[in-house]
């Protein structure tokens, strides 16, 4: 590698949307002092989301040693001694280091109760090149299933209509979506630069800097607002 690489070596992480009929995944590069609630809105940004529900990381499904999450958002509940406001927690020092973990899952919405794989990888001479000290996304495939849709199960009847023009839903889901009633739904494809603009935009945001209680309190409105 030339001495003219003077970025930090980047984690590299693989994102995988568990329980779809089809993949849906992203390859991320993002700087390896990154705290969780940075994470959370890279997630958020690369995978389609839009910032509509709770979420935790943990490194465990079950009986977890660490949860970051948006803390203590009821006043008269106190936080188990797990779980800790994201901004705090750090991905490499805190999951990776100090808990050892080359895998961990990101929960969002727990209605619909969407889980995500995370999974360390390890950065090629490219990832090393083409990174600049912003988060990118290097890879994608499949779109995230819209917001509220009902789960996995709610999914499979989404997509059995969107584009089946003889299912009696077909036009109330294309109509709730804002589709006209011709163009395909293409739940395959994702575009990389476009999700690389807003990575862009948000690490040099003032959402990037924020802690969790602000996050929670101010939301994203201002920032989707300065994109349009």
């Amino acid at each position: 590698m030339s001495s003219a690489h003077i970025h930090p070596t980047p984690l590299k992480l693989g994102i995988q949307l568990e329980n779809m009929p089809h993949g849906v995944y992203r390859k991320l590069l993002v700087p390896d002092s990154i705290n969780m609630l940075q994470l959370h809105g890279i997630l958020q940004l690369a995978m389609g989301w839009t910032f509509s529900h709770l979420f935790q990381f943990m490194d465990t499904r079950q009986r977890p040693k660490l949860v970051a999450s948006f803390g203590e958002i009821d006043p008269y509940e106190n936080l188990p001694p797990n779980e800790f406001e994201a901004h705090d927690i750090l991905l490499k020092r805190d999951f990776m280091e100090r808990i050892g973990k080359k895998n961990l899952w990101y929960r969002y919405d727990y209605g619909d109760d969407w889980w995500h794989k995370i999974s360390l990888l390890k950065p090629g001479r490219r990832d090393l090149v083409e990174f600049k000290g912003i988060p990118i996304c290097t890879d994608a495939f499949g779109k995230c299933p819209p917001e509220n849709v009902g789960g996995a199960w709610g999914y499979r009847e989404f997509r059995d209509a969107i584009d089946n023009k003889n299912h009696p839903e077909y036009r109330s889901y294309r109509e709730w979506l804002g589709l006209d009633m011709k163009t395909p739904y293409e739940q395959e494809k994702v575009s990389v630069p476009s999700i690389n603009d807003t990575l862009k935009a948000y690490f040099h945001s003032r959402e990037w800097s924020r802690d969790t209680q602000q996050s929670f309190q101010e939301g994203w409105v201002d920032f989707f607002e300065s994109r349009e």
